[in-house]
């Protein structure tokens, strides 16, 4: 399922026009995971139709169970179909005690509990991340999310290695909780997210107006993009696990485009084009026509084919040929 962080009522519509599966409400302003106000939490829930999960989020919560407690009963009363709660600051026996608080709270209500780790908390104090399988199982939470606090370029994957995050969510699974992975994500690293198939995948920047995810807001034709890659993948249309780049059942390299210059989206291509034999295919995404055609300029240069090209909505999509 694909999750799209989302501020206001505008941006959850976009979210679910471009077939988002869960809108989850957060607030930016607040902090980089912050929560958002109730009367949001309900314009959202109510606009949207209820086969379209709405998520809130707590952010990163205080070590005072009471206030925690209140604040997921709120999100519950607004019928939001699941609640995040993260900790920075906190011990483990500290963030098990808020959590179990959190699910007597929930009691009587539909609304899931999530219990969220970040894979940075060595650099904010919070909860070593491997742990947050044995957090969500002993506070009897219904699913776990690992994401990030960090914005500065990193994402998840330069704090926690594909091999534990895999062990991880085959973890959560066997323990009957959903698996949710966020952070900074990218369209680059779907191949990777699809070889790690948690239940759902969360992103903002990535589908958001020029990857800018505080001042940008998000689009529906880069959700839609993001969403047909991600089903390429569970369809089995782009082998994951394809050796080498650019070979078998059409696994493309996919280089996304939106949001650089032409000279980005060159210098991308000259990496990547040698590392694929000769007679396979790139996929690059643009959402500038004059970059586009600089693309063709530099492929015919190079000696390659642009052998397909397609439009959605705001965005190009490119099949270039070595």
């Amino acid at each position: 399922m694909l999750m799209v962080s989302v501020q206001d009522l505008d941006e959850a519509e976009q979210a679910v026009a471009g077939r988002a599966d869960i809108v989850d409400v957060k607030n930016l302003r607040e902090a980089t995971v912050g929560s958002n106000f109730p009367p949001v939490i309900k314009a959202v829930r109510s606009a949207i139709r209820k086969d379209i999960h709405v998520s809130v989020t707590l952010g990163v919560v205080p070590n005072q169970a009471g206030t925690v407690a209140l604040a997921v009963y709120g999100a519950a009363a607004l019928d939001a179909t699941s609640v995040k709660v993260g900790f920075v600051g906190s011990d483990y026996p500290t963030a098990l005690k808020i959590l179990k608080d959190c699910r007597s709270a929930l009691d009587g209500f539909r609304t899931k509990l999530i219990a969220a780790t970040f894979a940075d908390s060595s650099l904010y104090g919070g909860i070593d991340p491997t742990l947050v399988v044995k957090l969500a199982k002993e506070s009897r939470s219904d699913g776990m999310l690992i994401d990030t606090l960090t914005k500065d370029g990193r994402n998840l994957f330069d704090f926690v290695d594909e091999t534990t995050l895999r062990g991880l969510i085959i973890e959560g699974k066997e323990a009957g909780l959903s698996t949710a992975l966020s952070g900074a994500l990218k369209m680059r690293d779907l191949d990777t997210l699809a070889r790690l198939n948690p239940d759902i995948v969360g992103v903002r920047g990535a589908v958001c107006t020029n990857e800018d995810r505080e001042e940008g807001k998000i689009a529906a034709s880069a959700v839609s993009a993001f969403k047909a890659e991600l089903e390429a993948r569970m369809s089995g249309k782009i082998d994951v696990f394809a050796t080498g780049a650019g070979v078998a059942n059409g696994s493309f390299p996919i280089l996304d485009g939106r949001g650089k210059n032409c000279q980005g989206i060159i210098a991308a291509l000259e990496t990547t084009m040698p590392t694929v034999r000769t007679g396979s295919r790139v996929r690059l995404v643009v959402a500038d026509v004059l970059n586009r055609y600089d693309v063709h300029a530099w492929a015919e240069r190079k000696g390659h084919t642009v052998v397909e090209e397609r439009k959605v909505e705001q965005l190009y999509e490119m099949t270039i040929q070595k």
